[in-house]
């Protein structure tokens, strides 16, 4: 697994999820726990863990595209209403310009 300033990628990687997680931030802790479960499959030489590994990294990939989507379907409606405001402040300014 290599290491890094003593310690080996699987430590930093429980390390990542322990932070998230402490930290609250679900899609942080969703990133870490992904990392983790592909490292683990890497590794794996047992084709039951493989298996459940796998099903379970699939899941929380599910997890973090429903939040990736859920945050650019808000994306767009903040630039949505905000394209709005500007829309109806110049439609506004043209009616007062007009007078």
């Amino acid at each position: 697994m290599g290491t890094y300033h003593g310690k080996s990628k699987g430590d930093l990687n429980v390390a990542n999820l322990v932070e998230a997680a402490k930290s609250g931030n679900k899609y942080e802790t969703l990133i870490a726990l992904r990392d983790i479960l592909a490292t683990t499959i890497q590794s794996c030489e047992s084709g039951r863990d493989m298996a459940s590994n796998s099903k379970r990294l699939m899941e929380v990939i599910g997890e973090i595209e429903a939040i990736e989507a859920e945050r650019a379907k808000e994306k767009a409606r903040l630039e949505a209403e905000t394209k709005n405001k500007m829309s109806k402040h110049d439609r506004l300014k043209r009616k007062h310009e007009v007078r």
